[in-house]
């Protein structure tokens, strides 16, 4: 499912989810300890290009035109926030963000090899899932705590933790024997922890006594392994540095509100 068309559906729901009966019945209470569980989406974007990378198997060697890129994703959260004031809290949070990628490939110079060929075609448009999580803690602002609707804003510093290579590139090709891999890109983790960051804004709406909608946009600036250039024969570890991609999600969530302080009602 596009990312367009998941926003589309996550806000519908949230929409035909909200009781009418809720936005009449503000509860003048303020919440201090609450849980949340989310979904949404994560906007992909580019991450790396690599030209002319090299593939010898017979002079003049084969050049092709590499990329890869960050593929859009579903997006699924787990946290809870204390606030031992009426605006100001903590929060933290398991967010997981996916960080799967599709790759493309592209002949620059073909000395007919059909091997060659025939690997190029097999990572064109070929796809690659990953269970990546965010993990992290900053603290939350809130306003209009006691209101029925509360806007807020966030930020947080923490931890990726990747379980797909963002270096690794292998096609394939049939020979009489059966399928063989060709490794373009090697790498020697498996698994990669990074820094990454997020911040981000929304509102709450109460539903109920100790329930709430919430409604959330984040910026989620996470770490990510670059390829930086071609190799000069394949199957080497490619030259990459880490960087800094800009993921946008789109949220909906559920609040339990564990803890409340009593208000006075008009």
């Amino acid at each position: 499912m596009h990312a367009r068309t998941l926003v589309a559906v996550t806000l519908l729901m949230g929409a035909v989810a909200l009781p009418a009966p809720a936005w009449s019945q503000a509860t003048k209470d303020q919440a201090r300890l609450v849980f949340t569980i989310s979904g949404g989406a994560v906007v992909g974007q580019k991450l790396w290009s690599s030209a002319p990378q090299p593939v010898h198997f017979i002079d003049p060697a084969d050049t092709l035109a590499l990329a890869r890129r960050i593929r859009s994703n579903i997006a699924v959260g787990f946290g809870g926030a204390y606030f031992p004031g009426e605006h100001l809290g903590l929060a933290v949070e398991g967010f997981l963000i996916g960080l799967g990628f599709e790759d493309q490939c592209r002949q620059v110079f073909s000395s007919g090899s059909g091997e060659v060929a025939e690997a190029c075609q097999s990572i064109q448009g070929a796809t690659k899932s990953a269970t990546s999580v965010f993990l992290s803690a900053g603290p939350i602002l809130r306003f209009n705590s006691r209101k029925l609707v509360s806007p807020y804003a966030r930020g947080n510093i923490g931890l990726t933790f990747s379980n797909q290579s963002s270096l690794r590139t292998t096609g394939r090709f049939l020979d009489p024997a059966g399928p063989v891999d060709l490794l373009i890109y090697s790498d020697d983790h498996d698994t990669r922890i990074a820094p990454s960051f997020a911040v981000g804004g929304g509102f709450t709406a109460a539903v109920g006594r100790g329930y709430s909608l919430r409604w959330e946009v984040r910026d989620n600036i996470v770490g990510v392994q670059r390829v930086t250039g071609p190799t000069p024969v394949t199957g080497l570890i490619p030259p990459h540095k880490l960087v800094y991609k800009h993921l946008f999600s789109i949220t909906i969530g559920f609040d339990v509100v564990l803890e409340r302080r009593r208000g006075r009602r008009y």
